[in-house]
């Protein structure tokens, strides 16, 4: 798995702090300049129904007969606690629109829209012992009003540990959002939403990333 770096406001912030304190980083200064990652609504599309292939690789399922639609999108990066201390042996799943704006769910198709067969819909993986994980997939497509964007949770064993959404940087309708817009402080708002680049000059793929940060609620409440 390649390195992961922290984003741009992070290392301004370590940088900042690295001065006040005359070039020494302890855990206590890295810890303060972790935002913790806000909690979002599910929303109603956790799959009713999970697929058989449920890897951290969306864009092929097992026996498709092609790639899924859309421009390939990868991300990943490290789930953290609040002391920025890798979090290893944790579920992250993964659900999303598919390129039509359809879910993986018994009600997720819009009127006059198909699912792609080929996408797998939702995944996940297990932090490794640097809290590492990775997803390759596509760029949600939009539906009902909302942006694009990905549903992302965090298990421990059964136990929903955080419910979160990521967004894509530039994207026009962020500004309208309004699941967004009224996620969490400023600075958490800013934490969810992400650049991804192209993985190489002319690529067609796209790539991203993001640390996860835990706080100290060890579940989230029943009934999400």
């Amino acid at each position: 798995m390649r390195a992961f770096h922290l984003r741009l406001d992070r290392r301004r912030l370590l940088h900042g702090l690295l001065l006040a304190s005359g070039g020494v980083l302890t855990n206590e200064l890295y810890a303060e300049a972790l935002v913790l990652t806000p909690r979002t609504t599910e929303g109603p599309y956790y799959p009713d129904h999970l697929p058989l292939d449920q890897d951290n690789d969306l864009t092929r399922i097992t026996g498709g007969k092609a790639p899924a639609a859309g421009i390939v999108t990868a991300f990943g990066g490290r789930l953290l606690d609040s002391d920025g201390k890798p979090v290893a042996d944790r579920t992250i799943e993964l659900w999303q629109a598919d390129v039509n704006g359809c879910y993986l769910h018994s009600k997720g198709v819009p009127k006059g829209k198909e699912r792609d067969p080929q996408f797998q819909g939702f995944g996940r993986i297990v932090t490794n012992a640097k809290g590492e994980y990775r997803f390759r997939t596509i760029r949600p497509g939009l539906y009902n009003g909302r942006t694009i964007h990905w549903h992302i949770a965090v298990k421990e064993g059964e136990k929903r540990l955080l419910t979160t959404q990521l967004y894509i940087a530039g994207v026009e309708q962020n500004d309208h959002d309004r699941i967004l817009q009224r996620t969490g402080t400023p600075a958490q708002r800013l934490s969810v939403i992400r650049e991804f680049k192209p993985v190489s000059p002319g690529s067609g793929e796209l790539a991203g990333t993001w640390d996860i940060v835990l706080g100290e609620t060890p579940e989230e409440p029943s009934g999400r």
